[in-house]
Formats: structure tokens, sequence, C-alpha cells
């Protein structure tokens, strides 16, 4: 498949690669999801006088960070943190791990928006709100590009761009196939070889 952009540029797409949301469409909706997320920033200065800071996870969120930050009304202070959500063994069970890299933040009192490209269990996300609560900042709110449906979620960002039910594994926007192609502009999912 071949892909071209704005520049007129092509990029050979691997054939098992399926688009699902396609470039204009994620510009629609980070638009949208600006919109929203501009008038609880707004809602914030006004209140505190402070600037929201948001915390893009990286590295696949910084994508859909870059995309919402430009759409958003209001200054915002950015301090880019690490948190993987991972499995490790234990005497020959796994035991599931967030690794959460935010010793250097100063949250106490401030109003905070983490974007990331993927919700999928949302043990990540609900690790970090937990930590950064625990921290002592006054409110944290989530936004995510992408939730995977769950038949029991364990946390719901507070907004998404898209939803999407199956186990497919995401490409483009941030995330990648074995470290590659992450920096498409629309997202596939990887369609498995028949």
């Amino acid at each position: 498949m071949v892909y071209s952009n704005d520049s007129g540029s092509e990029r050979h797409i691997p054939a098992n690669f399926s688009c699902v949301y396609s470039a204009e469409e994620i510009a629609k909706r980070v638009v949208e999801l600006g919109r929203d997320i501009s008038s609880w920033c707004e809602g914030v200065w006004r209140e505190s006088h402070t600037d929201v800071l948001v915390l893009p996870v990286l590295r696949g969120g910084i994508y859909f960070f870059a995309d919402i930050v430009r759409q958003l009304r209001t200054s915002v202070e950015v301090a880019p943190i690490k948190a993987s959500a991972y499995e490790v063994g234990n005497n020959g069970v796994q035991a599931d791990k967030v690794d959460l890299k935010l010793s250097d933040l100063a949250v106490k009192g401030r109003a905070v928006l983490v974007l990331d490209d993927v919700c999928d269990s949302g043990r990540t996300l609900e690790a970090l709100e937990s930590a950064l609560t625990a921290m002592g900042a006054r409110e944290v709110r989530t936004a995510v590009l992408i939730r995977r449906l769950l038949d029991k979620p364990s946390f719901v960002p507070c907004w998404v761009g898209f939803q999407y039910s199956g186990p497919e594994w995401f490409v483009g926007c941030g995330m990648d196939d074995n470290e590659r192609w992450s920096n498409l502009p629309a997202v596939y999912v990887i369609k498995k070889e028949s």
C-alpha cells in the first residue's frame, strides 16, 4: 500500500497494515477534544491563576500530545514523563507491574493533564492518577487518542478520541511495531498473516 502525504512524498505501508483511523479523522477528533480540554484549562486558570501541568507519556503519547496542545487556547506547562506497564516473573508467576518515573515533578496543588496514545487495560493511567494524587495534585485528568473497550475496564480516561473493540495491535501516531512505524500520521491495525 502506498500513502501520499500533503507534501506529495510517498510511504510504502506494509501490506498487513489496515487503516482504522485516517489522518483526517484524527485531525478532526483532535480539534473536538482540544475544544473540550481548553474549556477545562480556562476554568483552572480562572480558579487558581495557574497553568495546567500537561504530562505527555513517553514515548507513544508525544504525538497525541503535540496535536492536542496546539489546539489549547490557554498556556500550559509541559513535563514529559515515562510510565509503562509490563510483566515480570515472580517464582514462575507473572505479576503486573507499572513503572513510573515521576520524581522531579512539582504537582502539589496543581491541575494535571496526562496525555497518552492508548488506554488498553488502564493500569498505567490508573497508577499515574493515584501517584499524582498522592503527590498532592489538586486534580488529575486524562486524555487518550484510543481507548480499547474491555468487558471490565479498570480505568476510563476523561477524554477519548476513539473507542476500539478488538485485540489487534495498533501502529502509527506514536504506537509502534517493534520500534517501527510510530511516525505514521494515521492509525493502523496489524492484520494476522493468513
